[in-house]
């Protein structure tokens, strides 16, 4: 047992813990949590490659394709999840008329990228 200091400024009285790295990774009982940690290893890299390609620098984003792709692991294959990826996150190609109503078609002029993703557009024009 040790005394801990905290903020404050009061002590808090801790034990050692006799859990240890070993066990948890032999240990029948830390299956899932043992393969929980494989996929992320996985999703990842997987995700910051994609996320590295948009350029849109908000981490957030970066949280939910690794999430994603963590959670598409359990019945895809790398390449498969790449795709969706970039299709469900990267850039959609849009054309602005006049009248205000975007559309899906893409024209030589008045092109906009739009960043869609869960529920906002985000344009980079």
């Amino acid at each position: 047992m040790t005394l801990a200091p905290m903020k404050s400024g009061a002590f808090m009285l801790r034990m050692k813990s006799s859990l240890t790295g070993k066990r948890v990774k032999t240990d029948t009982a830390f299956k899932p949590l043992m393969e929980d940690a494989a996929r992320m290893k996985v999703a990842s890299p997987l995700a910051a490659r994609v996320y590295r390609e948009l350029e849109i620098g908000d981490v957030r984003i970066y949280r939910k394709m690794v999430g994603k792709a963590k959670e598409l692991l359990k019945r895809m294959s790398e390449g498969e999840i790449e795709c969706i990826l970039r299709k469900e996150y990267g850039p959609v190609e849009v054309v602005k008329v006049s009248t205000g109503i975007v559309y899906p078609i893409i024209w030589e002029k008045n092109i906009v990228r739009l960043y869609h993703f869960s529920s906002f557009y985000k344009s980079s024009a």
